[in-house]
């Protein structure tokens, strides 16, 4: 398969991805540990990165608004979609990018699933970030430890490899967040060339000075 950037990867995979289950696994325990870190009840929140919106649906019912972007019309497609189906008023949708153009805030929480390895330039997305977030908000974000290169395969060459905690721990603190945890929230299976290998994801939260 030939390399694919962008959303075009992602605009393909959009009717298929709230039917793997794998997806549906994560999102429930990142949702589940995001209620215990941060007290979302009547918060406003933004996702990045939000696909069809699973995580953004799952935490509907504590937040008082959430706008879901992606940069994916495929995405956005489907989310759409799944607003008007299922009839919830509190979620809405706009696509962007990383860059997070046309979205002004502020907001309470920002958050991110498996999203930030794929934005160029992790360190000035979190300034950007903090920037629509109130003084006292809190963002967090879930994404791969350290892995190399196996999880996506080489026909995905926007993403980062993973991160290492420290490293998230040491750009909140540079984008004037006050990090308060970071955890293993998932592993995820996936086959690799050698086989099937765990691939640990966590969630990192933090609180804006």
């Amino acid at each position: 398969m030939a390399d694919r950037t962008g959303t075009d990867r992602f605009d393909a995979l959009a009717r298929e991805w709230d039917l793997a289950e794998h997806h549906v696994r994560r999102t429930t325990d990142i949702a589940a540990l995001l209620k215990e870190r941060i007290p979302l009840s009547g918060m406003v929140a933004l996702e990045v990165g939000s696909g069809t919106g699973l995580l953004s649906f799952a935490l509907a019912g504590e937040l008082s608004r959430v706008v879901a972007s992606d940069p994916s019309q495929g995405m956005i497609d489907i989310l759409d979609d799944k607003i008007r189906q299922s009839g919830i008023g509190n979620v809405s949708s706009i696509r962007c990018g990383g860059d997070l153009e046309g979205i002004d805030g502020p907001f309470d929480l920002v958050m991110l699933q498996m999203a930030l390895h794929h934005i160029p330039d992790p360190r000035t997305f979190l300034l950007r970030a903090a920037s629509r977030i109130r003084q006292g908000g809190w963002i967090a974000v879930a994404d791969l430890d350290t892995e190399d290169g196996s999880f996506h395969g080489q026909e995905t060459a926007d993403v980062h490899f993973g991160f290492k905690r420290m490293d998230i721990v040491e750009w909140f603190a540079q984008a004037g967040f006050e990090p308060l945890s970071i955890e293993t929230v998932h592993t995820m299976k996936r086959e690799a060339s050698d086989g099937p290998r765990d691939y640990p994801i966590f969630l990192a939260t933090a609180r804006k000075r």
